[in-house]
């Protein structure tokens, strides 16, 4: 669950530094420089509804039990969704360092929320494999009233 929360918080930012930086290209006054930044945000914005539906997808996935059941499937997509959420940061990292004022906040927003939705992604593949090994992640802690570990029984060879 830790990994659609960090999916859906990386997202939200991500969608606000996408959000901020179209709406600043859409307020330029030169109208080449308004065609190239709107062009140059098409592949961003691929990213930041990927990221979303395959957010929901798993979310509801994981509400209705099915997420055993799909796990082949969600972690292809997934890693497809990692791939483009990787190259939409190593944009903005480029974007980021060459700009100034709000852009660089647009920026800079758009960033840190695909970086964060990379890491929830590559938790959600991770945490979904391993529940396809059979291997349980949820934690949790008891005490036992026992405190010396138990001697193993004798056996009689026979013959």
């Amino acid at each position: 669950m830790i990994a659609g929360i960090l999916m859906l918080i990386g997202w939200v930012v991500a969608l606000a530094g996408v959000a901020r930086a179209n709406d600043l290209c859409n307020k330029a006054t030169n109208n080449q420089a308004k065609d190239q930044c709107s062009k140059g945000l098409r592949y961003d914005w691929w990213g930041v509804w990927y990221t979303f539906f395959m957010t929901i997808a798993c979310l509801v996935m994981a509400v209705l039990g099915k997420a055993e059941a799909w796990v082949s499937t969600l972690q292809a997509l997934l890693a497809a969704c990692l791939s483009v959420t990787m190259i939409d940061t190593s944009t903005w990292i480029g974007l980021s360092d060459g700009s100034a004022g709000d852009y660089k906040d647009a920026a800079n927003a758009a960033l840190a929320g695909f970086i964060i939705a990379s890491i929830g992604i590559t938790l959600m593949i991770i945490f979904l494999g391993l529940g396809g090994a059979g291997v349980n992640v949820s934690v949790s802690v008891s005490s036992t009233s026992k405190t010396s570990p138990e001697k193993p029984a004798k056996s009689v060879e026979t013959a």
